[in-house]
C-alpha cells in the first residue's frame, strides 16, 4: 500500500507523469535550501568564534584551494640570480623579526599564544616552508591569503623587497636561535638619540589607497600602532639601525640605502611620502606610519647632519661597465630621448628638484631602484617625478652600469658640486647653413622667433636644452607634427650642429610685439618668486633662474621669450598637458592650479624681465 502511494516519487519507472512530480519536489527543494541557509545565519545559528575549530573536510578543502591558488600564481614568477645574496636575507631577516615573527614565531621561540589562538593558526614556517617553490613563497607574500590573518605586501609592485623576505624565509628550516638572534638584532647606532614620540602627537593623513568600506570603520593615520610600535614609539633609531647602521647602509651591505649622503630636507620628505603612500615600500611604510612629525623631523635631522660616508657595499667594476655608466650620467641616452642624470642628481638640480643625491650610494640599492622605477613601482618623494620616464628604456646592461658608475664616486655632502651637461659637440658653422635652411621658416633669421610671436625665440636657449628637445621630438616624447618632420629628418651630428649653432647666438628678446590687449605682468612677481605653497606652486625661479638663467641645461630660460608664446604654452600645460616629454615635467600639474589671469601675467612678467647673457653649459664627449 504504501509502495503504490510513495513509489512514483521514488522510482523513476513508474511513468512521465510520476517523474513531473519529482521535478517539482527537486524545485521546492533547491528554492527552500538557500532560504533555510539564510535564516539559519539569521538567527546567528552559524559559528565563527575563533575558538572552534574547523572541520576536517572544512580545513583540508581549504588548505587545498588556497595551494591550487598559490601554485597557478606562480607559475610565470621568476626568482632572481641574487636570492641568496647575505644583504637580502639581512633585509628579510629585519621585516621577519618586526611583523611575521609575531604570529609565525622564530628560531628558538615559539609562537605566540594570541597567535595560536587565531582560527586558521598561521603556521610556524620552518616547518612549513620546505612545502613551497621560492616562486611560490613570492606569490603568498606579495598576495596574502584570504580568510585568514595574512596580509599581502604593503604594495605588489615592490618585488625586489618581497624577493628579500623570500631568501630570509627559505633561510628557516636550517637557521638556529644564535644565527636569527645576530639576524634580526639592532645594532648601536653611533650618536643615535633617542627620539621618544611625543604624548599627543598630532594624526596626519596615512596611505588610505587600500582602503575597504565601510570607511567609518577604519583609521587610516600616523602615527599608526604596529607590530614594532613599542621600540618605535620611544627609540625609532634603533630600528633604523637594524637595517641602515650608522646610516651607511652596512648590516644589509648595501640593500637598505646610505642616508649620510642625503640632506635633512629631503630624508624628511622621503618619510611622509611612505606615509601618505606616494612612495612605495612594505618595509618603510610599516616603519614611516608609526612615527610622529616630530619623530621625523628628529630623525632627518640626524642622518642629515651625519658626514657623508661611503657605503660598506662598494665594490670594483668593470672598467668597461663604468665607462657606460659614466657616458648615461653625463651624457644620457640621445637614441631614447633620456637626459643626462648629472642634470638633477649631484648637481645644481639636487637643490632645485629635490633629487637625491646618488654618489657614493650602494651600487646593489641604486640597481633596486632603477629596476622598481623602470616598472613604475617605485613611486615618488616630490611633486617632479622624472624617473618612471627615465627607466623606461633602460636596459639590465644600462642599470647595472649606472648604478656601479654612481656606487664609484666619492660621497658630497653640503652644496653640491657643478656638474655639467654634456652633449656631443656639434660645428656652429655647419648648424648655420642647415639652421637658414629648414629652421628659419618659422623661427626667422638669427632666431628670434616670427612677428606675432606663436614661435619661439631660440637665442636665449642653451645647446643642451636644443638637443634634448629636438631628440624628444624625434622620439614623439614631445607633440608638436611639424617638429616632429623636422626631427625625423636630422641625424644625431646635425642636431648636435644645430644646438651648438643656437649656443654660438647672443640672447636677444624676441622680435614679437605685445598683443592687443594683452594683459600687465602685475602680481606675477610674487609668484615668480615665491610660488603659492598653499596650492602647490613652487617659484618659477627655482628652476628657471632668478636672473633668467637657468642652472638646469634642461630648463628653458624664459627672459625675453615672447609673451604670446609664453601664455600658450602656459594655456596648453593647464588644459591639456599637451606638448610635454611626458614624465619629465612638472609644469602640467603646476599650470593647471594658476589661473588664466595669473598664466597672462606670468607670460608677460618673463617677456619684460632682463636678458642676460648665456652661461656655458655643454662639454664635448666622444
Amino acid at each position: 500500500m504504501a509502495l503504490k502511494k510513495f513509489g512514483p516519487l521514488l522510482i523513476p519507472e513508474f511513468g512521465f507523469l510520476n517523474s513531473r512530480v519529482r521535478v517539482k519536489w527537486i524545485l521546492a527543494a533547491l528554492v527552500l535550501a538557500p532560504v533555510l541557509a539564510f535564516c539559519y545565519v539569521a538567527l546567528g545559528g552559524a559559528p565563527t568564534a575563533a575558538d572552534r575549530p574547523d572541520s576536517w573536510a572544512a580545513r583540508h578543502f581549504l588548505h587545498f584551494a588556497f595551494k591550487r591558488s598559490v601554485a597557478a600564481g606562480a607559475r610565470y614568477v621568476i626568482p632572481p640570480d641574487d636570492l641568496n645574496a647575505p644583504g637580502r636575507i639581512k633585509l628579510g631577516a629585519q621585516g621577519f623579526s618586526m611583523v611575521c615573527a609575531n604570529c609565525h614565531g622564530a628560531p628558538g621561540a615559539g609562537q605566540s599564544v594570541v597567535a595560536l589562538s587565531m582560527n586558521p593558526r598561521p603556521q610556524y614556517l620552518p616547518h612549513v616552508v620546505g612545502q613551497f617553490t621560492d616562486s611560490e613563497l613570492f606569490v603568498i607574500i606579495r598576495d596574502g591569503v584570504h580568510f585568514s590573518a595574512m596580509p599581502a605586501w604593503p604594495t605588489a609592485m615592490r618585488g625586489d623587497e618581497i624577493w628579500s623576505m623570500v631568501a630570509f624565509v627559505r633561510q628557516l628550516p636550517k637557521m638556529d636561535a644564535a644565527t636569527y638572534a645576530s639576524l634580526a638584532a639592532h645594532p648601536d647606532a653611533k650618536d643615535a638619540p633617542a627620539i621618544a614620540r611625543e604624548a599627543n602627537a598630532a594624526l596626519r593623513p596615512a596611505d588610505a589607497r587600500n582602503a575597504a568600506p565601510p570607511a567609518d570603520e577604519f583609521l587610516y593615520a600616523a602615527p599608526a600602532t604596529g607590530f614594532g610600535a613599542p621600540v618605535l614609539a620611544s627609540n625609532p633609531t634603533a630600528v633604523c639601525a637594524g637595517c641602515h647602521g650608522a646610516g651607511d647602509g652596512a648590516p644589509t651591505q648595501g640593500e637598505a640605502p646610505n642616508l649620510t649622503i642625503q640632506d635633512g630636507a629631503y630624508l624628511r620628505a622621503a618619510l611622509e611620502a611612505y606615509v601618505g603612500g606616494a612612495r612605495k615600500s612594505g618595509y618603510m611604510r610599516e616603519i614611516a606610519s608609526q612615527l610622529s612629525s616630530a619623530q621625523i623631523d628628529a630623525l632627518a635631522e640626524h642622518y642629515g647632519n651625519q658626514p657623508a660616508a661611503t657605503s660598506p657595499a662598494r665594490a670594483q667594476a668593470d672598467a668597461a661597465i663604468l665607462r657606460r655608466g659614466e657616458e648615461i650620467a653625463l651624457r644620457g641616452v640621445p637614441e631614447t630621448a633620456t637626459p643626462a642624470c648629472a642634470n638633477c642628481h649631484d648637481g645644481p638640480g639636487a637643490k632645485i628638484s629635490g633629487a637625491p643625491r646618488i654618489a657614493g650610494q650602494s651600487a646593489v640599492y641604486l640597481q633596486r631602484q632603477l629596476t622598481a622605477f623602470r616598472t613604475g613601482g617605485r613611486g615618488a618623494t616630490g611633486l617632479w617625478n622624472p624617473m618612471p620616464t627615465m627607466a623606461h628604456d633602460f636596459s639590465d646592461a644600462d642599470i647595472t652600469s649606472l648604478a656601479a658608475y654612481y656606487a664609484s664616486l666619492a660621497p658630497t655632502k653640503g652644496k653640491p658640486a657643478a656638474m655639467v651637461a654634456v652633449v656631443r659637440e656639434g660645428d656652429p658653422d655647419k648648424g648655420h647653413a642647415r639652421f637658414d635652411a629648414i629652421c628659419s621658416k618659422c623661427h626667422m633669421q638669427g632666431g628670434r622667433g616670427d612677428a606675432d610671436g606663436l614661435r619661439p625665440d631660440l637665442t636665449l636657449q642653451s645647446a643642451a636644452y636644443v638637443t634634448q628637445t629636438l631628440q624628444a621630438f624625434r622620439a614623439e616624447q614631445r607633440g608638436n607634427n611639424k617638429m616632429f618632420e623636422v626631427a625625423q629628418s636630422l641625424n644625431f651630428g646635425e642636431i648636435a650642429d644645430l644646438a651648438a649653432y643656437v649656443q654660438s647666438l647672443a640672447p636677444q628678446v624676441s622680435t614679437a610685439r605685445p598683443a592687443a590687449g594683452q594683459a600687465s605682468g602685475e602680481g606675477a612677481d610674487m609668484l615668480a618668486s615665491h610660488g603659492d605653497p598653499a596650492r602647490g606652486v613652487p617659484a618659477c625661479n627655482a628652476c628657471h633662474g632668478a636672473d633668467g638663467v637657468s642652472a638646469l641645461p634642461l630648463v628653458p630660460r624664459l627672459n625675453g621669450q615672447s609673451a604670446q608664446y609664453l601664455q600658450a604654452r602656459l594655456d596648453s600645460f593647464a588644459n591639456a598637458g599637451r606638448g610635454d616629454v611626458s614624465g619629465l615635467n612638472p609644469m602640467p600639474q603646476i599650470a593647471s592650479r594658476l589661473t588664466a589671469q595669473e598664466r597672462a601675467a606670468l607670460a608677460v612678467h618673463f617677456a619684460n624681465a632682463p636678458l642676460l647673457q648665456k652661461t656655458q653649459t655643454t662639454a664635448a664627449i666622444h
